[in-house]
């Protein structure tokens, strides 16, 4: 068996995303890369039995770790080799309603964490949907208004 790696990227094409080098790079870069795997995952989904799947991949740059979207998968099962060209040629360009709704949901989580740590505010005054350790998981026929008028930020 043989493994291939293809990179799809940090976020979809179109979408600015964290640059190396740049303030709050690392926190945003895991935020992006995260919720781009999510969406991948999503709108390609994948058997139990075709050996691919989406990762995180991190490599080192002129000015520090850069971090990218991949698909794993085994070269000489076909399923899994179309799979990985079929996630490459039809990658969105954008970030779909969840994905949006993802990246705003774990900046504000983050956001709560680090108020907790500082002492501003106390373990129990975080909202119970950020308590959890799972993003929650949303409809996916809500446009992104929909999803904010149901599921508060």
């Amino acid at each position: 068996m043989s493994y291939q790696t293809m990179t799809i990227g940090a976020s979809p094409c179109e979408e600015s995303c964290a640059q190396v080098g740049h303030p709050g790079y690392e926190a945003r870069s895991r935020r992006e890369c995260l919720v781009f795997r999510r969406m991948l995952e999503r709108l390609f989904p994948l058997a139990d039995d075709v050996p691919a799947r989406f990762a995180v991949i991190s490599s080192p740059h002129e000015f520090g770790t850069y971090r990218e979207v991949c698909v794993r998968y085994e070269d000489s099962d076909a399923r899994a080799c179309d799979h990985a060209y079929a996630v490459e040629a039809n990658t969105p360009a954008q970030w779909d309603a969840i994905a949006r709704y993802e990246l705003i949901w774990i900046e504000r989580k983050d956001q709560l964490q680090r108020a907790v740590l500082r002492g501003d505010l106390q373990p129990q005054e975080v909202p119970t949907v950020y308590r959890g350790n799972g993003i929650p998981d949303l409809p996916a026929d809500h446009s992104f208004s929909e999803l904010l008028t149901t599921f508060p930020l």
